[in-house]
């Protein structure tokens, strides 16, 4: 029988709350980290003095949530290439920049008559698929022909929401499909959880990439520059520059998806902007970096190449010192700015996902509730962390049916 639980925020749920995670509130760590003992204290100071309210707030680091809301975006999108008609729909590669790099995405455009204020718009944020160099050109990408991480996971829903009547977006974000990135082979290697250099199929060692900054290409902190070519895509949208003969979009009517890292990219997203008409999480990374890193460390240990608290730490106190300022965890976790939501949201995750956690959508839906957000949440059986079957069918029918209803 259908388990499937379903909650949705009670409308009259106003009133506010300052404290989001209370002070001290900070689980004990030091059994999990015995004979670390400096790394602890910095953890516990860390989450203490960063996951504890909404209103503490630094705002002067470039990629923290406080001044991404301040800052500017701005961009034009135009089409590089037509990719093909297909049947319902057509594809189109287009181009946009974000902080002077040229990104790319796969646009499917609905082949059905536009409504008469044109076409409502969704923006389809990927997740992550490893972390090899060569993999961000071989499953990122909005290439037609290519075996892609869109045609191995999102191939279906981005053309079954254009033949719903959404123009769908599905950006490459910078270093992915065929994305410019500031990265660079640094000398360094990629290393598995033992320490030992990772081989690719040819028996290479794989360089690790970091950005002009000295930051980790796809490590912890990178999402952030993920969500700023969110905001700039969407800031394109303003500006298309020779768009499709007959193509009128409705720029009132912008809907975001996002799923598991790409969760967390969206959930960013839309906590600084303010042009979002509603947004769908799937199974979403909304949780502190520091559960993140615990989780993928010790609960699920699944990834390579630094997702481990240490790397954190340094990854923190590396940015810190390029950029003279004083970034924590707190200052890139969605669920910490909940008060600065303004559009619904609808949460879907599989109980029992070990891949993300399905209690850090949970507790986001949970937060957004009680800070008066329109907020649904779709709590599935099983442990997928790729839906797909009747389970894929089930979510985009929730996210047409919660879309619809919140059309401008």
């Amino acid at each position: 029988r259908d388990r499937t639980q379903v909650f949705v925020s009670p409308a009259t749920l106003t009133w506010r709350r300052a404290t989001v995670f209370a002070p001290g509130a900070a689980r004990p760590v030091a059994a999990v980290l015995a004979g670390m003992l400096l790394l602890t204290v910095a953890w516990v100071n860390a989450w203490a003095q960063g996951e504890s309210t909404v209103t503490e707030r630094n705002s002067s680091a470039p990629i923290s949530i406080q001044y991404l809301t301040q800052r500017n975006y701005d961009s034009s999108l135009r089409v590089a290439r037509k990719l093909g008609d297909f049947e319902g729909y057509s594809s189109y590669a287009v181009e946009w920049e974000s902080d002077g790099l040229r990104l790319s995405a796969l646009m499917n455009v609905p082949a059905a008559p536009a409504p008469p204020d044109g076409y409502p718009i969704l923006i389809m944020n990927h997740g992550n698929a490893g972390n090899e160099w060569a993999a961000f050109r071989d499953f990122y990408s909005s290439d037609q022909d290519s075996a892609s991480y869109r045609e191995r996971v999102s191939a279906w829903p981005i053309i079954r929401f254009a033949l719903e009547g959404f123009v769908v977006l599905f950006p490459d974000y910078r270093g992915h499909g065929f994305s410019e990135t500031n990265g660079q082979h640094s000398g360094f290697w990629q290393l598995d959880r033992h320490g030992n250099r990772i081989r690719n199929s040819a028996g290479e060692f794989v360089p690790r990439v970091m950005d002009n900054d000295g930051l980790r290409f796809n490590g912890w902190l990178y999402t952030a520059y993920y969500t700023i070519d969110v905001l700039n895509l969407v800031a394109a949208l303003s500006s298309f520059e020779d768009p499709p003969e007959g193509l009128e979009i409705d720029r009132d009517n912008l809907f975001l998806w996002g799923r598991s890292l790409g969760g967390d990219v969206t959930a960013r997203a839309f906590t600084v902007g303010d042009r979002i008409a509603a947004a769908s999480l799937w199974v979403p990374a909304t949780t502190s970096l520091w559960d993140q890193a615990h989780h993928y460390q010790y609960d699920s240990p699944c990834c390579a190449d630094g997702f481990i608290m240490e790397v954190l730490f340094v990854e923190l106190q590396t940015y810190n010192t390029v950029h003279k300022t004083n970034l924590v965890a707190r200052d890139l976790n969605p669920s910490n700015f909940v008060d600065q939501v303004n559009n619904p949201v609808i949460v879907q995750v599989t109980i029992d996902d070990t891949g993300v956690r399905s209690a850090w959508g949970i507790q986001y839906h949970h937060q957004l509730s009680e800070y008066g957000v329109t907020t649904e949440l779709r709590v599935y059986p099983g442990n997928a962390h790729v839906f797909s079957g009747d389970l894929l069918e089930r979510a985009i029918q929730a996210d047409l049916a919660f879309f619809r209803s919140h059309m401008r």
